[in-house]
């Protein structure tokens, strides 16, 4: 195995596209189509052979605390299972730009191949000053984790890849490595780089290399599922797209160094096809009242913020724009407009004068007022549950119970401070809408 003698000279990430998501269940599977980019341009003419990216298995888990963060540490490999070379040539006009990158298909494996076809993409480069010290294309590879604590995306967004490691030395186009780390450029001032994978050839990111990790301070002991996406908003031209995945199923503890192996596999799982609010998500995507979270994965069970849910229920009610700027705490949110917009539909109040708490959790009660107040639900004299009692928000509840929108957490129990998930909003709306 090459180790990474070069690993200094590799590359960092780029912006993260919006996505429209299209979803679709396939035999009690949940897939997900991105939108809202341009598309690789398919290839023609049969001269060009395409690359295929796919994802080796994931190994070496362990967790590490650095400076009192626990950090799940893990190898990951892309590969190239194709039946050509995966390259991308980077190019900017000055330096204060990120490189534009562009993949190059040859016409055939061989090193003197001349180029069959060069296509643009929404990929760019930028140069990462982390230790690194080399140019990295954005968002080549995305880690995600996901259990019953919430969803957690890994540190590393930037790649630079190369030859690093033998995959599938019998594949026809197999010629031995050619890619290396210094293609990748190590001048912040530089205008071009090239960087790729070989047919047959894999890029490996050991455990312990910088970034390496999703951070998991904080999260719950328990069962979580490590995903690892390689070209994970579609941004290359490839033989097949179902092979971009790898995913394990891993056990750990809130204290300790050890991670538990339970089950791995090669496929592109996702955090909503097991969930007991699957149908939910699923109509919530075809309503058009959600775009997810991150590619294929809604982020099913972590906590809904107040601007989320002003979100949540602007798109559910399409409610109409306003030009009146309510809060003063929610400048630079992505959220802003539908925070207004649920406010000048008396949606809400905000948390306190002139503050709407955006990036405040929302809790069951107060979720219960914000629905009461966006469905115009009626009052009602039963009394539901016994443990909310003294709740400013008792009277929102009942009237949620009384509409069927909740049964409560429990026999004759609402759970009014604790937090929504994003899976139970997506119920709480289908059921509320439906």
């Amino acid at each position: 195995m090459r180790r990474r003698l070069e690993r200094a000279q590799r590359a960092g990430g780029r912006p993260r596209a919006g996505l429209g998501l299209a979803v679709v269940f396939l035999a009690g599977a949940l897939t997900v189509s991105g939108g809202g980019m341009t598309a690789p341009r398919p290839v023609s003419g049969g001269s060009a052979l395409v690359p295929d990216l796919a994802m080796a298995p994931l190994g070496d888990f362990r967790i590490e605390v650095v400076n009192g963060r626990r950090l799940l540490r893990f190898t990951a490999m892309m590969v190239n299972v194709g039946q050509g070379h995966f390259e991308l040539r980077g190019s900017r006009a000055t330096t204060s730009q990120k490189m534009s990158m562009t993949q190059v298909l040859y016409s055939s494996t061989s090193r003197s191949a001349p180029v069959a076809q060069q296509i643009p993409t929404n990929a760019v480069a930028s140069y990462a000053g982390d230790g690194h010290n080399h140019w990295h294309v954005n968002e080549m590879m995305r880690y995600d984790v996901w259990g019953g604590g919430g969803t957690f995306r890994g540190a590393k967004v930037g790649f630079c890849f190369l030859d690093s490691d033998p995959w599938a030395t019998t594949l026809p186009g197999y010629n031995g490595p050619y890619y290396r780390g210094s293609m990748c450029s190590t001048n912040p001032s530089a205008l071009s780089n090239r960087m790729g994978i070989s047919v047959g050839w894999g890029d490996e990111y050991e455990y312990y290399l910088a970034w390496q990790w999703v951070d998991i301070t904080n999260v719950p002991a328990g069962r979580y599922t490590v995903r690892a996406t390689v070209d994970p908003y579609g941004f290359f031209t490839e033989l097949k797209e179902t092979n971009q995945c790898a995913w394990a199923r891993v056990r750990f503890g809130a204290t300790g160094s050890s991670v538990a192996v339970e089950a791995s596999g090669r496929t592109c799982v996702n955090d909503i096809g097991d969930s007991i609010f699957a149908n939910d998500i699923a109509w919530a995507y075809d309503d058009g009242i959600t775009v997810g979270c991150a590619p294929n994965l809604f982020c099913t069970n972590s906590r809904v913020t107040r601007e989320q849910m002003a979100s949540f229920l602007a798109r559910a009610l399409h409610l109409a724009s306003t030009s009146t700027d309510f809060f003063a705490d929610d400048e630079g949110s992505q959220h802003e407009g539908d925070i207004n917009r649920v406010a000048a539909a008396g949606i809400t109040a905000g948390c306190a004068t002139n503050r709407f708490c955006p990036r405040s959790v929302v809790t069951r009660e107060q979720m219960a007022s914000f629905l009461v107040r966006a469905f115009h639900l009626p009052a009602t004299s039963t009394d539901f549950f016994t443990d909310d009692e003294g709740s400013q928000h008792e009277g929102s509840i009942n009237r949620l119970a009384a509409a069927g929108i909740t049964g409560g957490c429990g026999p004759s129990t609402f759970c009014p401070r604790a937090s929504v998930t994003r899976g139970q909003m997506a119920a709480f709306l289908h059921r509320a809408l439906t």
